[in-house]
């Protein structure tokens, strides 16, 4: 058939010559479907700025989860770190506690890319709501990286602390929306010799306020078979960041209120206001940490509620690869001198689409 349409092509003939009319040898009643244009973009400027406005808060979350040491973040760092942490609290009703702290994780590339060693049971759902909230012995876990995709991450976990063992699994899901939202949700659920199953929910939510602003509403509950109902926690969050007088070090500020309690019995233990100040000293890998807070706390439901104050002091090293000193500074240079873990991705859509731990600041521009 092909051969009886197109005579001229089937013999071999020359096409068309140059000042030659085009013959029409199209079949009467017969017109093939003309290829589809492509059809204009819809995106424009709005949709251009909507992008671009989301990313830089993105970016901003996670500047400030580094800086501050979030444990949700530093759980999924792309490499190893460590913390070495030595803190001073006081509390006008249990007076001064000494301590040191050793919390982080190593990669153990010689068994699994996938498979971490993890310090003080960092579990990546802890935040501070009061002193009791906060775990300080000193456990050893396991985390092993099931499955892990843009939004979304799979883990399974073994924490380990002299005869307790507490087998898990971790789901976390994130995402941003609007311009300057994101939100992040965790479950885990483990068991625990002499404890039974628990499950552990955290919701949080960010919003930026401005290019050095974040307000973070983060809460969290506990439910097991020995707890006491369900162990809840909900703490609001404005974290700022700022440059002193020297412009080489920076300062994080983070100003909170938080309320922690139970639902059976059912009650509020603390109230908790507070501002933490968290400054680069002397290194980029030497951290200082004041906290004075006001409580308004009863220990049990028939106490009766007062005030105390209390503050903590801690002074921290950062000890990662890429905090120490190298003898070829322009190696991993960065040109804005803002970066504080020396990790970030190399490019900016990186730092968004993989959400791996950088401090690579996206207002380099920050106020003196």
């Amino acid at each position: 058939m092909l051969l009886v349409l197109v005579p001229g092509l089937a013999a071999g003939d020359d096409l068309v010559g140059e000042g030659e009319e085009l013959v029409d040898e199209a079949v009467e009643g017969w017109q093939g479907d003309l290829p589809a244009s492509p059809s204009p973009s819809e995106e424009n400027w709005v949709d251009d700025s909507h992008a671009y406005a989301t990313e830089q808060a993105d970016a901003l979350t996670q500047w400030m989860d580094d800086y501050f040491g979030d444990p949700n973040y530093e759980l999924e760092a792309a490499e190893s770190f460590l913390r070495l942490d030595f803190i001073t609290d006081w509390d006008q009703d249990d007076g001064n506690n000494n301590q040191i702290r050793l919390r982080g994780k190593l990669q153990l590339p010689k068994v699994s890319r996938r498979l971490n060693l993890v310090f003080n049971d960092e579990s990546g759902d802890e935040f501070d709501a009061d002193p009791d909230a906060r775990k300080l012995d000193d456990n050893v876990g396991l985390v092993y990286e099931v499955a892990e995709d843009k939004r979304s991450r799979f883990d399974l976990t073994m924490g380990l602390n002299w005869n307790r063992v507490r087998p898990g699994v971790r789901y976390r899901f994130q995402d941003t929306f609007a311009e300057f939202y994101s939100y992040r949700l965790t479950q885990r659920v483990q068991w625990e010799n002499g404890e039974g199953f628990y499950a552990t929910s955290q919701a949080e939510l960010n919003r930026a306020l401005g290019e050095n602003s974040l307000l973070r509403w983060n809460n969290r509950a506990v439910y097991g078979e020995e707890t006491r109902g369900a162990e809840w926690v909900s703490r609001l969050s404005l974290f700022e960041r700022r440059r002193g007088g020297s412009k080489k070090y920076k300062t994080g500020i983070n100003y909170f209120a938080g309320v922690n309690g139970f639902t059976d019995p059912r009650y509020i233990k603390n109230y908790r206001v507070g501002v933490l100040f968290r400054r680069q000293i002397y290194r980029k890998f030497l951290f200082l940490e004041v906290e004075p807070a006001y409580n308004y706390r009863k220990e049990n439901e028939d106490d009766k509620r007062h005030f105390a104050w209390s503050i903590g002091l801690t002074l921290q090293v950062a000890l990662e690869r890429d905090l120490a000193r190298k003898k070829n500074p322009g190696r991993h240079k960065d040109p804005a001198d803002d970066n504080i873990s020396g990790n970030g991705p190399a490019s900016p859509e990186d730092a968004v689409s993989q959400r791996q731990p950088t401090a690579d600041s996206p207002y380099p521009d920050l106020p003196l």
